[in-house]
């Protein structure tokens, strides 16, 4: 059981119901990270925003995002986030052999692979990504802002992933 109390998705509070009216819209229901962020309006609303800015806008395809949030949250160990970014990834059209690979991060798609090795390394020890990494991305056709969405991607989750692990959340909460 989660170890704070989630916010109740019928909130009297105007930001938060916007903002889970929003979420809604998008994902059928509020998810139970979305409701322990709205404990805290303000959190809730920099956690949304920050989602939706850092999906949907950028280079990088929305299937690439969610193999990368697919691969943290395995490494991080979060169970709850894992789930959802598997069904993500079968919504985009991946395979269930191909989300396995992702989840484990070795794939088939050689660009896919390197990233999954890079965010994999940068989740576990930023400190072991080498020059040699950063090349190897741009020798597959990928910008320094390309680089930067693919870390900042892998930031994002693993901060979520943290929070999420930390609060015992579970997709039925």
């Amino acid at each position: 059981m989660t170890r704070i109390t989630l916010t109740n998705e019928n909130t009297n509070d105007p930001i938060t119901q916007e903002i889970f009216a929003e979420i809604k819209s998008k994902a059928g229901k509020v998810p139970a990270a979305y409701r322990a962020f709205a404990r805290l309006p303000h959190i809730l609303q920099a956690n949304w925003n920050r989602t939706k800015n850092i999906l949907g806008k950028g280079n990088l395809p929305i299937g690439t995002k969610e193999a990368i949030a697919t691969r943290v949250s395995k490494e991080n160990g979060c169970d709850f986030c894992l789930a959802i970014h598997k069904k993500n990834l079968e919504k985009h059209g991946f395979t269930p052999e191909q989300i396995t690979e992702i989840e484990n991060g070795d794939t088939k798609d050689d660009k896919l692979n390197h990233i999954l090795r890079f965010v994999t390394t940068a989740t576990k020890d930023p400190h072991k990504l080498t020059d040699a990494d950063f090349a190897k991305l741009k020798e597959l056709g990928y910008t320094d802002e390309d680089i930067l969405e693919i870390l900042t991607v892998m930031e994002m989750y693993t901060g979520y992933n943290k929070i999420i692990v930390a609060l015992d959340l579970k997709l039925d909460d």
